[in-house]
């Protein structure tokens, strides 16, 4: 039996550690989506222009941090509305339209004390 040094245990560990966080997916949907009711998280990711939520939390926690989100889905599970909070206040609102085959097409931005941005993306 060849003994095994601890540094070798210890370099094994924080490599394996180091390998695990790349595969970590920050975005988690829900399990079971409800159309039309608000699901909340402290963190969120953005992926082909849509913001995604990180983990579901439920409201009360939530809502006593500084900084939370909100995502409403649509009939078919698809974001359509993703709001920004700061201290209880929307500082940020998305709201996403897709075409007849479900691509993202177009996204109005609203940022508290700016005018509405409209982003138009390709319908190929």
């Amino acid at each position: 039996m060849v003994p095994i040094k601890k540094s070798t245990i210890l370099h094994s560990s924080f490599l394996f550690l180091f390998m695990a966080s790349f595969t970590i997916n920050t975005s988690a949907r829900p399990e079971k989506i409800k159309p039309n009711l608000p699901y909340y998280a402290d963190e969120f990711t953005i992926k082909d222009g849509i913001s995604e939520l990180g983990e579901e939390k439920n409201y009360e926690e939530v809502f006593k941090n500084y900084e939370y989100f909100e995502t409403i889905y649509d009939e078919q599970k698809r974001p359509s509305i993703f709001r920004a909070y700061k201290w209880g206040e929307i500082i940020r609102a998305e709201h996403y339209f897709y075409n007849s085959s479900g691509k993202l097409i177009k996204k109005k931005i609203t940022r508290k004390g700016k005018s509405t941005e409209t982003i138009h993306f390709s319908s190929e």
